[in-house]
């Protein structure tokens, strides 16, 4: 998948976060990230601060978008807000939530 790269990006971000420390977001949030093979799965746990593949059984936000629009707001090409007015990103689930993590990266 194109995305990797923004995958293991993520990961190092998360594995960096101090679990003892103030912490500005809490939930559990679902990628499906749609390329050219498929769906993939990722869920990113912002309480355990794990990232793995996979289907989360109940996220707090999930959010649906091409690998594409992924590696353009995860390289900040584009920012968040703009390419969910686009309509490259949707979301459904907590919205505070969900700006709470847009606000955080």
């Amino acid at each position: 998948m194109k995305c990797d790269a923004v995958i293991e990006k993520i990961k190092a971000r998360v594995a960096a976060i101090d679990p003892n420390g103030p912490r500005k977001v809490l939930g559990v949030f679902q990628l499906n990230i749609e390329a050219a093979d498929g769906v993939h799965e990722i869920v990113v746990d912002l309480k355990a601060l794990k990232v793995s593949d996979g289907k989360a059984a109940s996220p707090d936000v999930v959010i649906n978008l091409k690998d594409e629009d992924f590696i353009a707001v995860g390289t900040k090409q584009i920012p968040v807000k703009d390419a969910v007015a686009q309509g490259k990103v949707t979301m459904t689930g907590d919205q505070n939530l969900f700006q709470a993590l847009v606000d955080a990266i």
